[in-house]
């Protein structure tokens, strides 16, 4: 006997019970019928029923609700007959709502007796009317302390667009969301709250990322982050996992500013399902193609970075580049390639000069260092760089590697 949870609202409830009492089907019983999401989520999160048949336009519902729910039983979606084709949420059993009784059953029964949903490949990605090629993912990170992330993730960005590739920026510092500001964009929007939001509920289609992409340079696009660190919570793993590859089909690189911190320490607060905090710079790495860490040419930095060598290996980092930024005189450049090189296994190394003038120069204006300081052996550093296979894409074993930039000489 198969025990269903109903959520659903209206004739098609009432029909389906009746049937189901009436025809006497010997496989299944309704055991629970719901009034809306919270209680449906209360019961299958007590153990109560085998399978959820729910109305996929109830308020609320959206893939990380789903995902949530399957982990305790399986699920069936009814789409109501004036809901669109394309409202799936990801779910693999799909009936029409006015469908016979013997068919709901036929794919009730498929969702219990098959094999189980998957939860960690179950998000799929946003589907577009016409899917493109994939572009190149990089996650921008770097240890605590400020190494100088955001600036290098803008400026990259911008360098690769000027050298023709259509590229978006993403602001996913759930800490210090940064990059509206130092692109001077004024009329700051949730972006990536958005995006979230619209996968979450199956409606993130091309004209909508399209909205929530503008342009801010030539061939750049800005995905705005939260805004506030305080909106961290709206970011949910389930629907970000999505979003990076609506992105990808968007741009030719995707280059994601992400905050430091990896931990996922939900599990020693709660014992149920939690949001974690810092769900998008974890998301995004475990996605990217490429992480670029950057860390400044001190001590304390480059021994946080060698510690969290073994985190990027559990979040499977399968091409590591490392940019030493902030490479001044005390310090030659060959020895922060033996420190480093010797102990920590990476597809290269760049060094960028130290230049605190023309950074605080174009934070102050807003601008790029290709706007303030375009002769900076600091820009010509980091448009090297958004040339090379870190940044492209190539074989960085077949590749020839880029000369790193030295560190200016600085007169008096």
């Amino acid at each position: 006997m198969i025990d269903i949870v109903l959520c659903a609202s209206g004739s098609d409830e009432v029909r389906i019970v009746h049937d189901l009492a009436t025809e006497r089907h010997p496989a299944a019983r309704v055991v629970r019928r719901c009034a809306d999401l919270a209680e449906t989520l209360a019961v299958t999160a007590a153990g109560i029923g085998d399978v959820v048949l729910i109305d996929v336009t109830v308020r609320g519902l959206g893939r990380d609700v789903l995902s949530a729910m399957i982990r305790d039983a399986a699920v069936v979606g009814m789409r109501p007959a004036d809901a669109s084709e394309n409202t799936s949420l990801g779910l693999r059993h799909m009936v029409p709502a006015e469908a016979p009784v013997d068919e709901i059953l036929a794919a009730v029964e498929a969702a219990v007796l098959g094999e189980p949903e998957d939860t960690e490949a179950w998000v799929q990605e946003a589907q577009f009317a016409e899917p493109g090629a994939m572009g190149r993912l990089l996650a921008v990170w770097g240890p605590v302390g400020a190494p100088g992330r955001s600036t290098t993730a803008v400026n990259l960005a911008a360098e690769a667009a000027a050298a023709g590739r259509e590229t978006i920026l993403v602001d996913a510092d759930t800490y210090g969301p940064a990059q509206s500001q130092m692109l001077g964009v004024l009329d700051e929007a949730p972006g990536l709250v958005a995006a979230a939001r619209a996968h979450d509920r199956d409606t993130l289609d091309e004209e909508t990322m399209d909205s929530l992409l503008p342009q801010v340079q030539p061939r750049l696009r800005l995905l705005s982050g939260i805004g506030v660190p305080g909106r961290w919570a709206e970011l949910r793993r389930t629907t970000l996992d999505g979003v990076w590859g609506a992105l990808a089909r968007c741009g030719e690189l995707v280059i994601a500013d992400v905050a430091a911190v990896l931990d996922e320490d939900e599990e020693l607060s709660y014992d149920t399902a939690a949001p974690q905090r810092n769900a998008a710079a974890i998301s995004a790495i475990e996605a990217a193609d490429a992480v670029i860490a950057v860390v400044a040419a001190d001590p304390v930095s480059i021994t946080r970075l060698l510690r969290e060598q073994a985190r990027l290996e559990e979040l499977g980092v399968r091409e590591l580049h490392v940019v030493v930024n902030r490479v001044g005189a005390p310090v030659p450049g060959e020895r922060l390639r033996e420190l480093i090189g010797s102990r920590l296994p990476m597809a290269s190394l760049t060094l960028l000069p130290d230049d605190p003038v023309a950074c605080r120069s174009a934070a102050w204006d807003g601008a790029l260092l290709s706007e303030t300081a375009s002769r900076s052996a600091l820009r010509r550093g980091l448009r090297d760089l958004a040339a090379s296979p870190a940044v492209q894409g190539e074989d960085p074993a077949t590749a020839s590697p880029t000369a790193p930039a030295e560190p200016a000489r600085r007169s008096r």
